[in-house]
Order: structure tokens, then sequence, then C-alpha cells
């Protein structure tokens, strides 16, 4: 009796293996773009990309009703999603209406200050388009402004430290449902 669990022991965990190799072995499906963000961040051209690989998008909205959530990240290159210099918009719309959105420029390694905000700024967000279709929507716009600077964790952003935005933007947002 204790050879057969003994070699249980041993099988069990090989079948695992040999079942989950093949699924990690597989390639995973290459970055595509869905859309980009393009235009002047202080007084430079830049653009940048907004990504999609399998499930993980960085275009995304949720409905919950008559409230839209839409996220957008664009990152500087397609193939490397990094944090530094990614600029995010977050918007929000009732019954089709932008009430309110959120711009935030990274200008280090993580979303933490110090970063460039749409939050004690001058900033308007304009949105040409808002469609869905099934599980897409296809978003467009434009930000145009004053982004503030926020340099520490808790203090308000500054104004008067802060570069201009002029960026189109144009995504296909895949839906989340939770």
């Amino acid at each position: 009796m204790k050879g057969k669990y003994a070699l249980w022991m041993w099988l069990g965990p090989l079948a695992l293996l040999a079942v989950a190799i093949p699924a990690v072995a597989s390639p995973l499906e290459e970055p595509e773009i869905t859309g980009n963000m393009a235009g002047l961040l202080d007084g430079q051209e830049r653009e940048w990309f907004i990504m999609s690989q399998g499930a993980d998008s960085n275009a995304t909205f949720t409905e919950l009703g008559d409230h839209v959530q839409v996220d957008l990240v664009g990152f500087i290159e397609p193939d490397d999603w990094r944090v530094r210099d990614s600029l995010s918009l977050s918007i929000t719309l009732v019954e089709g209406e932008v009430t309110e959105f959120d711009v935030l420029h990274p200008i280090g390694a993580t979303v933490m200050p110090p970063v460039f905000t749409s939050d004690n700024a001058t900033v308007r967000l304009t949105l040409h388009a808002f469609d869905v279709e099934g599980g897409k929507a296809h978003v467009a716009g434009r930000v145009e402004g004053i982004l503030a600077l926020q340099k520490e964790l808790g203090e308000d952003a500054i104004e008067d430290e802060g570069i201009g935005i002029s960026v189109e933007f144009g995504a296909e947002a895949s839906r989340i449902e939770y």
C-alpha cells in the first residue's frame, strides 16, 4: 500500500506539470496598438500608445446604469509599458455627458508624486465620440490646458509650476464586467 502511495506522490505532480507545460510554453499574444494620444506636452510633440495584449488592455470602460467610467493609459514605447512618462485619462460620463475627468502624467517610476495632474489645474476635456458596440467602445477627444505639479503626496498640486497640454486621443476600449 505504501508503494502505491509513494508512486502517486511522484506521478501526481508530474501529471500536473505535463498539463501546465504546454500552457506555459505556448506563446503569449502579441501586443496590439488599440489607440493613441498625440499632441503637445510642455511645448514638445509627444505620442503615447494605448496597448492591448490578450485580455489585458490599457483602454477600458465599465457601465453602472447611466454611469460610465473610461480609463485610458498611453505609453511612450509600444513594447515597454513603463509608468514613467506615461499619460493616463480617467473619464466619468453620466447619461452620456462628461461629469468628471482626471489626467495624470507621472514623471517618476510610479504614479506617486511628483506627477503632473489635472487636480487644481485649468484643463478642459472635450469628448468627440463615445460609441459602444458589444464589448468595445470607440472613444475619442481632446485634452487642453495646464497640468499642475504635485510634488509630494498629500500636498496640493500647483498650477504655477505646471506644464501645457494639448493632446488628441482615440482608442478602442474593452468593457470590464464585474
